[in-house]
């Protein structure tokens, strides 16, 4: 197993570091934006607690409370950003119509 973790994650930290970077921007800017709010916060918490694991300790433990409640409140997160307008057209769990086609309408 270390020797996995050597030759695959401790030669490219370079890649890493623009990867947290870039993941770390495009959370920023779903959550500022409004945009799929619940999937940016999750990710956003997913690295607050890599960091929390990784043994930083500054405002991450805070920052992690707060994007769980983000998660929580995805459902009505959608009203002030851009959720507002593209929540209708990707589609959501809690919004979606079953088409139950009765026995009556069938003409059986």
């Amino acid at each position: 197993m270390l020797l996995f973790w050597k030759t695959s994650f401790c030669l490219t930290p370079n890649f890493f570091s623009y990867m947290v970077a870039f993941g770390e921007v495009l959370v920023g800017l779903g959550l500022i934006l409004g945009l799929l709010t619940g999937i940016a916060a999750f990710f956003g918490g997913l690295m607050n607690a890599s960091f929390l694991f990784a043994g930083t300790v500054s405002t991450n433990p805070l920052l992690f409370i707060l994007a769980t409640w983000l998660v929580l409140a995805w459902k009505v997160a959608g009203w002030y950003g851009l959720d507002r307008w593209a929540l209708p057209l990707l589609g959501t769990p809690w919004s979606r119509r079953r088409n139950v086609v009765k026995e009556e309408d069938t003409g059986a």
